[in-house]
């Protein structure tokens, strides 16, 4: 195994590898503009330009701004392949802030999905990208970025979004009520486990991880149930059939239960629509982690203790 050091330095000597391709490509069609390959040296400068910058060489980000603000002039460019220049940019250098920490990689991420959004209102990534980073913000700085999508975005999915997540971090810190519904008519009122750790697992039969979170829950509970840990599964499917085929490849040992169309109190209460996802309640009762499937096991060990 290497070490995080050697890592970086592996991808520190690539990035000068790349730049330095870069910078012969460009002498090589600066010097021979008509030569038969001088179009293809461009196009090797601006692909190593913008390796150098994804492998973390910051001092080619001005250049590579440059190259792509260049190419933007093309008047032959449509919409897509404009955007498509601009959200290389983006990807690039936050990329490239990687070995920098977290802190200053969602710094350049915001920056830049602000600058996308701006430019390109009729495209929605740049807003995606400021909704991921607003769902793993702290509550009054999510809140604050929601706010802020909200005042500029007009996509009714995305502005369903955040006002779910506005929603759902006013809750966080709070004693979470909640009255959950079976098939058969009966139901479980959340206050009833106060004294344990709950986690509660929202989920449907669509979610590309679903199944996978399903599986993850059901060794959290095999493993600290004992110790006082309960989870619930919380499905969204329209139609009980598709829940009850996900269930039978994943036989989960703590109960389900439905958000039924006809009520969607829980879905329309908190805004919940990317599934799965997973909160934890501690023995208080009170919502502490709306992220839980980023470290499920710590934070359970976390609230056991408490």
């Amino acid at each position: 195994m290497y070490t995080p050091e050697e890592i970086r330095a592996y991808y520190t000597r690539t990035a000068n590898a790349a730049g330095a391709v870069a910078d012969a490509a460009k002498q090589f069609y600066l010097r021979y503009p008509d030569h038969p390959q001088a179009a293809k040296a461009r196009e090797i400068y601006f692909d190593m330009l913008h390796t150098a910058v994804a492998l973390s060489s910051t001092d080619k980000i001005a250049e590579l701004e440059t190259a792509t603000a260049e190419r933007l002039k093309d008047p032959k460019l449509d919409d897509a392949a404009r955007f498509g220049l601009s959200l290389r940019l983006l990807q690039s250098a936050v990329s490239g802030r990687q070995y920098a920490g977290d802190d200053a990689m969602r710094a350049e991420l915001e920056k830049r999905a602000w600058q996308l959004a701006r430019d390109y209102p009729g495209h929605t990534d740049g807003y995606k990208y400021l909704l991921n980073l607003a769902r793993a913000a702290p509550p009054e700085k999510s809140a604050a970025l929601c706010a802020e999508i909200l005042a500029s975005c007009k996509d009714a999915a995305i502005d369903a979004e955040c006002r779910g997540l506005i929603t759902r971090t006013a809750a966080l810190g709070k004693p979470l009520t909640l009255t959950l519904a079976l098939n058969n008519g009966k139901t479980l009122a959340l206050e009833n486990l106060r004294g344990k750790v709950v986690v509660l697992l929202f989920w449907d039969s669509a979610g590309r991880f679903s199944s996978k979170a399903l599986w993850a829950v059901n060794e959290l509970y095999k493993t600290y149930h004992a110790r006082g840990l309960e989870a619930i599964g919380l499905n969204f499917d329209p139609d009980a059939a598709k829940m009850a085929a996900t269930l039978k490849d994943v036989p989960v040992e703590w109960p389900q239960y439905r958000d039924v169309p006809a009520g969607r109190t829980v879905q329309d209460r908190f805004g919940l629509h990317t599934l799965p996802t997973c909160w934890f309640v501690d023995k208080k009762g009170v919502l502490r982690e709306l992220n839980g499937e980023r470290d499920p096991n710590g934070i359970t060990e976390k609230l056991l203790a408490e």
